[in-house]
């Protein structure tokens, strides 16, 4: 009994280094649960967890090949859902988007199957991810609505409430319902900073520079645009804000502004060398995905 609690422990520990995106350091715990023997069923969800935390270091390992096997062994809705789950997000990465979706739906299948209403809000979100991945708004709009549907306007639920909204938000623009995506994102930002969650504003910020770029608010768009620049994580995110500010400087007239944002821009494309040409005579808005890596 105490080294069940003890393997138990170290698991929580584990999880609770993957929520505050300590991922690296997570797998020590998982490795030191192992390690004291768990039986087979807690074994299991070890190597899930473990599986998860590499998944998002875009990592393989025996843990990660083990996941179709849980799958197909079916030991319990849980353990089928978190292993299905991790192969999505896994597809997801790797941006093979038809597995992705597949296990995602297994993954919704064994959230229905046990009535695991924060599983389902879960897996709803992401696929509306991955339809947005694969530029297909209306449907992911659906996911994103019907996830929030779900989830209760309470604190314990705003993390995930925040990122739901702002993922919708998001499609609203792309689907040319500009005001009630920036009103959607604005909201989001304030779930965001409530919940402690401000290390995930940069893409808020980025979307809010597109949705005023888009309505014609330059000044604003400016504003969220370097707001997010500053703040970004994610070379993607980098890249949006670099793209985005030199539309706005360009379509203010500030030419110095637009050519430093598109030369930096460039220079993740160093086989388009004329790249800064090009975005000064051709407006792409349309034809760009921003949540595209």
């Amino acid at each position: 009994m105490e080294n069940n609690l003890r393997i138990e422990e170290l698991r929580q520990g584990g999880l609770a280094r993957i929520r505050a995106n300590q991922i690296e350091e997570s797998l020590r715990f998982f490795d030191e649960a192992l390690a004291l023997g768990p039986d087979e069923e807690l074994a299991e969800l070890l190597t899930i967890n473990k599986a998860g935390a590499l998944i998002s270091l875009e990592k393989d390992s025996p843990e990660v090949q083990k996941l179709p096997q849980i799958i197909m062994r079916r030991r319990s809705q849980r353990h089928l859902y978190l292993a299905a789950y991790n192969l999505q997000h896994k597809y997801q990465i790797e941006k093979d988007f038809k597995r992705a979706s597949f296990y995602a739906r297994v993954a919704l299948d064994a959230a229905e199957q046990s009535g695991e209403l924060g599983w389902k809000t879960q897996v709803l979100i992401a696929l509306g991810n991955l339809c947005v991945f694969d530029s297909r708004v209306g449907e992911a709009i659906t996911y994103y609505s019907d996830a929030l549907a779900l989830l209760p306007e309470t604190p314990e639920h705003g993390f995930r409430r925040s990122f739901a909204q702002q993922n919708l938000g998001y499609c609203f623009l792309v689907d040319n319902r500009i005001q009630e995506g920036i009103d959607l994102i604005h909201s989001a930002i304030a779930l965001m900073k409530d919940c402690g969650a401000d290390g995930y504003l940069a893409e808020s910020y980025i979307d809010l520079c597109f949705g005023y770029l888009e309505q014609g608010n330059l000044e604003a768009a400016r504003f969220f645009g370097q707001q997010g620049l500053e703040m970004a994580t994610e070379v993607r995110q980098v890249r949006n804000a670099r793209y985005l500010l030199g539309e706005v400087a360009y379509k203010l007239g500030d030419m110095t502004s637009a050519e430093v944002h598109f030369g930096e821009l460039a220079t993740f494309y160093p086989d388009f060398p004329h790249l800064t040409d090009f975005l000064l005579a051709i407006d792409l808005r349309s034809m760009v995905n921003l949540k595209l890596s």
